[in-house]
Formats: structure tokens, sequence, C-alpha cells
């Protein structure tokens, strides 16, 4: 399965990455929310992993934004951020994420959640082709 990992910072993208490889999604990569928009027009990415703290257009938009396409509520979105208030998860969960994650990220954490989200996308995926 192929992912987005969307991640402005050099060493937690590579952190991501080799998570996300290592239980078994194709992982590709950017630093900024308009080429993640460009990125999921052109691919079909059915997870997206998503800093909230971007250059630009920061994650919560970008969030909503990628609710806003034609095939984005079938993407499974892991927000990734320093923030870790209460108000901040609702936050997230309100902008459409569907997943949130703490840094520093705990490794361990992050492969559980990513198999947990690869099921769930599986899942999904049976359904809708039931239908």
């Amino acid at each position: 399965m192929k992912i987005l990992i969307v991640e402005d910072d050099n060493m937690m993208s590579r952190i991501l990455k080799r998570a996300a490889m290592a239980v078994g999604y194709e992982a590709a990569d950017c630093v900024d929310a308009e080429r993640a928009l460009e990125m999921l027009e052109d691919n079909r990415y059915p997870l997206v992993i998503l800093d909230w703290m971007l250059p630009g257009m920061d994650g919560i938009e970008l969030c909503r934004r990628i609710r806003s396409m034609p095939e984005g509520e079938s993407i499974f979105i892991l927000m990734v951020t320093a923030k870790d208030r209460h108000e901040d998860l609702v936050e997230v969960l309100n902008a459409g994420a569907d997943d949130y994650i703490a840094k520093p990220v705990d490794v361990k954490t992050l492969k559980t959640r990513l198999t947990v989200a690869g099921r769930m996308m599986r899942k999904f995926d049976e359904l809708r082709d039931s239908q």
C-alpha cells in the first residue's frame, strides 16, 4: 500500500518513512501542503501521515482540503504533532483526521498505529468493493 508522508523536518520524515516501510508500506514524502495536494491529485494514497506545523498551509487546513477532495473521505489521515493537549486532539479530529500521534514519536507505537490503519483501510476497501 502506498502512503504519503507530509513532514518538513528531514529527521522526522526519515523516522516516519522507516517505520512505514518496516510494516510494509511504500512511502512517498514531501515537505509542504501545496506539494501534498499535487501528489494526491496525481496518485492514490490510501493513507497520509501529516505534520500539523507545515510551512505555508498548516496540517489542519490540509486535512480539511484532503477531506473535500473527491476521494478524500476514503483516505486515512494520521496527524503527527508536538501539540499534545486535549484541545489539540479535538481540533485534529474535527478537521477530519482519523488518528493522532504526539511528538516525540515512539516508533513502536507508530508502527502499531500504521498496522491498525492498514487493517482499517483493507476493511474499508472490502466494504466498498462489495457494494
